[in-house]
């Protein structure tokens, strides 16, 4: 069975994602009124490896900006408008707050959420424009990706010491020198990552040699 990416769970997942939730929740009586419309992107996106004796721990934080438009009674005034937008502003911080604390991949939960909101323009909607606001939401959403096992230098001393011909799959991630048919260094190098196929060469039974592997380094504090 295929592992969803934590990423897809965390946003997308239909019974626990942050969007599915919020598309959910902009469905009930308490937003209903705003007829309102969901997009988002991500500002920043930053991955933390923390080093222990035998396991890379990879924590990542996205950097999230919440999208929406609500459309507002075209027979209120703009102070009241304004007022209805900012009700909104707060029943949604309130929903994204709960679901950062229920929410189980999350190393912590969402403590701070910065909200813009427009001035009173036209939405496009169903085709026309009605009065509505455009709103941003930007908040941080930190998890725990997982572990993956450190390289020892034994391994790599092993690695270090052999050939690989064009195709072959790359054993560990780093730079690999290109070596003549005779076993001279040509001084070119290329980066392959683990798990992937060795590039073609330029030249016949030339291959590949491990020069530099990729190394984790645990943060500085």
């Amino acid at each position: 069975m295929t592992q969803i990416p934590i990423v897809r769970q965390i946003l997308l997942d239909a019974d626990t994602g942050l969007l599915s939730y919020l598309n959910k929740q902009l469905q009930t009586p308490s937003f209903s009124s705003f007829k309102a419309q969901l997009g988002f992107h991500v500002d920043e996106y930053s991955t933390l490896f923390d080093s222990s004796d035998d396991l890379v721990q990879i924590q990542t934080t996205l950097s999230l900006t919440l999208k929406l438009s609500i459309i507002i009674d075209s027979q209120l005034q703009e102070q009241e408008a304004t007022l209805h937008a900012l009700e909104f502003l707060e029943l949604l911080d309130a929903k994204i707050i709960k679901w950062g604390q229920e929410h189980k991949k999350l190393l912590k939960p969402i403590s701070f959420i910065q909200g813009t909101l427009s001035q009173l323009t036209n939405i496009p909607y169903h085709g026309g424009s009605l009065p509505g606001f455009e709103i941003n939401a930007k908040l941080n959403l930190t998890y725990d990706v997982g572990n993956v096992s450190r390289v020892d230098d034994e391994v790599i001393g092993e690695q270090a010491s052999a050939f690989y011909n064009p195709g072959d799959r790359t054993p560990i991630s780093g730079q690999y020198e290109l070596i003549n048919p005779d076993g001279e260094a040509t001084g070119l190098e290329v980066t392959s990552t683990a798990g992937h196929p060795f590039p073609p060469t330029k030249q016949a039974d030339q291959s590949y040699k491990l020069v530099d592997p990729t190394k984790h380094k645990k943060p500085h504090s």
